[in-house]
């Protein structure tokens, strides 16, 4: 009888042990015990804390819920280390939670001492373990690090000082990392499907276009989900449901494509989408569940114009050593192509920022430098913006430029729905320069955008002034009083974020004026137009345009932009370019010509920003 009281008490005890482990999730981004890459090493020795940045998006599904550890895998014994979790705010770490516990080969549970952590939803957070790699792990090249499929944003990431401060490094080469969060997951519901993101593709579609419609959901339940469905509603339209065949398991994250047919019958002007689970195990899910439902709005057109240029804002910062690495691509892009006009707007407390400028880095800069191009939202990308910092030491100017090269062109291509042409004056006695806007709209352009606005800004290439470089030879960064500054934002001409446009007949003029300061070089400055759509703020402070314009961020593209230099529109020549350098060449598209062109018409940009066409017999 004792004996069988035994085994009752190892039965129970089991169960017990099952029933813990079902009310538990691991997240992250590796929710199995799979490793695919083994052996990852930093090559230097050292101790470096390594783990993964989870999103407010992502750890949504689980606000309330108790983080009770951490799972980490290694392949080799690793001794006694630090699990973490960190909160992350801008630039600045805040320790919530560690532990030390000794981690051996394989997947190791790391359990919290008291309360663990709680859930908030609003947070970031970077959450792993101290890696310490040895000079025994550097002499034979294996380190002790698992990943985990292919690199993802997120995935994989270290805080550590390489020289400029400590702060957080996107790795790769590694896949996910595999660590993850251990989470109580009891006070969720049985059944839960979470939509983390959806995505229509490229905003502006025609007629009778289908829409290949990506969306990225979780299953944020106790419970495996199958017979699900997902719903599409065009603008007041019934909706039309897509039914999934596949399941999904507690705590895994999931990406489904369907395809929606737009209607032949559909008006130009501004439509939505709107995307929904509508069903789960055969039953509707609750009303809680549904209000998950992601609205993806997209313009729908029938004629279009050709861009002048592409614009791109770099949101810099003299005190990063990256941005010589950026401006040598940016130099190479600018000296051979006339589709592109750049705008350096400086980081807000160094001397080359400008104040009407600061709300521009709180709205796209989660770094610097970044930068967006036509300020417009590229399918599947994090930020509006991007960074390259991490590989611009790594990949050469000439990598770069042809990355930054290749999404140039592929927004150049896009439609636009109205001209800009720009007219300069300038009276080289009083330094008074007057800038006449002009164009011509389409009926899409009101019909997308309601009101277009025009933005006035005066740039100033040669400004000397600071900038932090890294020098490759001794492994330091030093300040350079002497840089030259290219593209530096000096002043708008307009609001910040556009005037509107006064419209009669489907045109637009507008003149602005401005006596340029003497410490200006007027042979090194350019005018660059913009047209955006209208956005009716009230007040000029940094906090009330970041509060007005943030919820629009993905509208707020570029409509057309062009620029005009100083010298260009007097007829001076400028100043420092080689007259010996071979001119650049371009098909009547824009498409820079780099081999030998067949016989036909070309259109050729000389040194001196002259334009003219050439015929090739």
């Amino acid at each position: 009888m004792m004996k069988q009281r035994q085994y009752l008490l190892v039965w129970l005890l089991a169960l017990a042990t099952l029933a813990l482990h079902a009310q538990q999730q691991y997240v992250g981004y590796t929710q199995s015990d799979s490793i695919t890459f083994r052996g990852a090493a930093f090559g230097e020795a050292g101790t470096y804390p390594i783990g993964a940045l989870l999103s407010p998006k992502m750890l949504s599904p689980y606000v309330g819920c108790q983080v009770l550890g951490i799972r980490v895998a290694v392949s080799q014994n690793m001794g006694r280390a630090r699990t973490f979790i960190y909160s992350v705010a801008g630039g600045t770490l805040t320790a919530e939670v560690e532990q030390k516990q000794k981690l051996y080969e394989g997947w190791n549970a790391v359990y919290f001492n008291g309360d663990g952590y709680v859930i908030k939803g609003t947070e970031t957070l970077f959450f792993g373990f101290d890696y310490t790699e040895t000079a025994e792990m550097v002499a034979a090249d294996e380190g002790a690090l698992c990943g985990y499929g292919e690199d993802v944003e997120g995935g994989c990431y270290t805080y550590y000082d390489f020289g400029n401060g400590p702060r957080l490094y996107s790795l790769s080469g590694v896949g996910c990392l595999c660590v993850q969060l251990i989470v109580d997951v009891s006070s969720l519901p049985a059944y839960d499907l979470n939509l983390i993101s959806a995505d229509r593709g490229f905003k502006y579609k025609k007629a009778g276009e289908e829409i290949d419609v990506m969306v990225t959901f979780m299953n944020a339940g106790r419970e495996t989900v199958r017979d699900y469905q997902f719903g599409c509603q065009l603008d007041e339209e019934e909706p039309v449901l897509f039914p999934q065949e596949d399941s999904i398991k507690a705590g895994r994250t999931q990406v489904s494509v369907f395809t929606y047919q737009l209607p032949e019958t559909m008006t130009v002007g501004t439509h939505q989408l709107s995307v929904f689970v509508c069903g789960s195990n055969g039953a509707p899910l609750t009303d809680e569940a549904l209000k998950d439902t992601l609205h993806l709005s997209f313009a729908i057109y029938e004629n279009s114009m050709q861009r002048n240029c592409v614009y791109m804002e770099v949101y810099s910062d003299q005190t990063s050593p990256y941005v010589p690495y950026l401006d040598e691509a940016l130099k190479q892009l600018v000296d051979n192509s006339s589709i592109l006009s750049v705008v350096n707007v400086h980081k807000p407390g160094t001397s080359l920022s400008i104040g009407t400028s600061d709300y521009l880095h709180d709205l796209y800069a989660y770094d610097w430098p970044t930068f967006t191009v036509n300020r417009s939202y590229f399918p599947g990308e994090a930020y509006v913006a991007y960074d390259m910092n991490d590989y611009l030491p790594v990949i050469g100017a000439d990598m770069t430029a042809a990355i930054i090269g290749d999404l140039v062109d592929q927004d150049y291509y896009s439609p636009t729905f109205a001209s800009l042409g720009l007219q300069l004056d300038y009276n080289m006695a009083t330094r008074k320069l007057t800038v006449k806007g002009s164009g011509d709209l389409l009926p899409e352009a009101e019909a997308i955008y309601g009101k277009l606005a025009l933005t006035l800004m005066l740039t100033e290439d040669g400004v000397k002034a600071t900038q932090a470089e890294y020098n490759e030879r001794t492994g330091r960064t030093s300040n350079n009083a002497n840089y030259l500054h290219n593209q530096v934002l000096r002043a708008y001409l307009t609001s910040p974020v556009g005037d509107a446009l006064s419209v009669s007949d489907l045109h637009f003029e507008a003149v602005y004026d401005i006596t340029l300061p003497e410490k200006w070089n007027a042979e090194k400055i350019s005018v660059v137009g913009l047209l955006t759509g209208y956005v009716d703020v009230q007040g000029t402070e940094r906090s009330l345009l970041v509060a007005q314009l943030s919820d629009q961020l993905l509208e707020l593209d570029v409509v057309n932009a062009t620029q005009m230099t100083i010298p260009q529109a007097m007829g001076i020549s400028s100043v420092g370019q080689s007259s010996r350098q071979a001119p650049a060449r371009y098909s009547l598209d824009g498409k820079r010509m780099r081999d030998r062109q067949e016989r036909g018409l070309y259109i050729e940009r000389l040194q001196d920003g002259t334009v003219r066409k050439v015929a090739v017999r």
